[in-house]
């Protein structure tokens, strides 16, 4: 069962094409601190070495404890774990296609703790307004449903 910990707020301003679930390489004290959403994921961004590995850097995790040992490791680079197929699909789609990758949320998976990332494109000014419209749209047509269907019951 999947135990949303945290999830990104910027993320509406992305059409996410793709999501993918993967792992994360983590020390003791930051799992701890992650499970008590001590964690700052807003300034977050995900690279790709050359190397073909995937890091996540910018994201602040701060320790349970203030003990002067964590201090420095804070804002490392943490290393994403996917399988090759997956790493190969994302690489070519971020230098070929220009396709940004982001991080969506951070969940909990049994007892580990996992990230979901999302390929994606940035929203232009006029798709943000319509999806906004749409939503509205959406909920004030399920209050008509409601109520007329409240109506037709009585």
């Amino acid at each position: 069962m999947n135990k949303e910990i945290i999830k990104n707020k910027n993320i509406y301003n992305y059409k996410i094409e793709k999501k993918f679930t993967a792992g994360i390489i983590l020390h003791g004290w930051e799992v701890k601190s992650i499970k008590k959403k001590n964690i700052n994921i807003q300034n977050c961004n995900i690279q790709i070495d050359k190397n073909k590995e995937i890091y996540l850097t910018g994201i602040y995790i701060n320790p349970i404890n203030n003990k002067k040992i964590y201090i420095n490791k804070t804002n490392r680079k943490i290393k994403i774990l996917l399988k090759k197929k997956e790493i190969e699909y994302i690489y070519l789609k971020n230098k070929i296609k220009k396709y940004i990758i982001i991080l969506i949320s951070i969940i909990k998976k049994k007892q580990l703790c996992k990230i979901i990332i999302g390929l994606s494109k940035y929203k232009k000014k006029y798709n943000k307004k319509k999806y906004i419209q749409e939503k509205e749209w959406k909920k004030k047509k399920n209050e008509l449903k409601y109520w007329l269907n409240k109506k037709n019951n009585l």
